[in-house]
């Protein structure tokens, strides 16, 4: 067992929870670094569970780095969203786009504290028992069991439980809203959005969007009628952090990010990325 092969087998995963926790496309990759530079010095003879050993190291690392972001996400113009990452950018986004949480659920835990979205990851994404999570917590098995109660409270009561078929679900309805929204007919639009959904623009102050959030789907679907006006914008299918998603492309640049989730009462939540900084890795087909 060498230190490089069973780090890049597990560096996917890695990366994704490091995701999962910063929201942020280069702090995950930057806590990735970190851990390697601290994997690399370890006794490989004391490590009896790579894959644990390495899920506790990372998500120490990204609660650390929340933590000390937490002054720039506060003073953040307008909604914050998780960074869009589109499947095809990069085979080592994979475990990402595996795991199908997708924007909506990341998006929730940027808005725990810390604490509860490491918590949360730790156990409801990576596996790892509450012994584990209390360690990286520096905390007890019991209030880490509290941290993951109340993050799941908080993932349900924002955007449901997860279905079985909930990407397909996702994707069918964002299909189905698009192709509303380009006919132009508001109630069209609006019968397909639930009465109480909420819609996250996120501009970053660098693009236009609403520094709010929109609420209700009269609102919403007004919204989504007037960008449909925007001029030579070609609207991309693509799978957007493990979801279903769009990219809107001008000259074949990407300016907008979407994605969509999805209940019985129609779609409940929107999240729209416009800052062009979260936008640059992005080169859809």
């Amino acid at each position: 067992m060498e230190h490089g092969d069973v780090f890049t087998a597990h560096r996917p995963t890695m990366l994704a929870a490091a995701f999962h926790i910063t929201g942020s496309r280069y702090d995950a990759e930057d806590v990735v670094q970190d851990a390697w530079e601290t994997w690399s010095r370890v006794d490989l003879e004391t490590v009896r569970t790579p894959h644990a050993f390495l899920s506790v190291m990372v998500s120490r690392l990204a609660l650390n780095a929340v933590r000390a972001q937490r002054r720039r996400r506060e003073n953040y113009p307008g909604p914050w969203l998780p960074d869009p990452v589109v499947e095809g950018d990069s085979p080592e986004w994979e475990v990402l786009h595996r795991d199908g949480l997708g924007q909506a659920l990341d998006f929730v835990l940027s808005t725990l504290t810390p604490e509860q979205a490491a918590a949360y990851v730790l156990r409801k994404v990576l596996d790892v028992d509450y012994p584990s999570v209390a360690e990286v917590l520096e905390t007890t098995p019991a209030a880490a069991r509290q941290l993951v109660s109340r993050a799941q409270r908080a993932v349900t009561s924002a955007i449901g439980d997860s279905l079985p078929d909930q990407g397909n679900r996702d994707a069918e309805a964002l299909a189905t809203l698009v192709e509303a929204v380009l006919s132009g007919e508001i109630g069209r639009v609006a019968a397909l959005i639930a009465p109480d959904a909420v819609l996250y623009s996120d501009g970053g102050g660098k693009a236009m969007a609403a520094r709010k959030p929109l609420f209700g789907r009269d609102r919403i679907a007004q919204f989504l009628i007037g960008i449909s006006t925007m001029e030579e914008v070609t609207i991309v299918p693509a799978i957007i952090n493990g979801g279903a998603g769009a990219v809107f492309l001008q000259d074949g640049k990407a300016t907008t990010t979407v994605t969509v989730r999805a209940g019985d009462a129609g779609v409940s939540t929107l999240c729209f990325v416009r800052n062009p900084d979260k936008l640059t890795e992005i080169t859809p087909a």
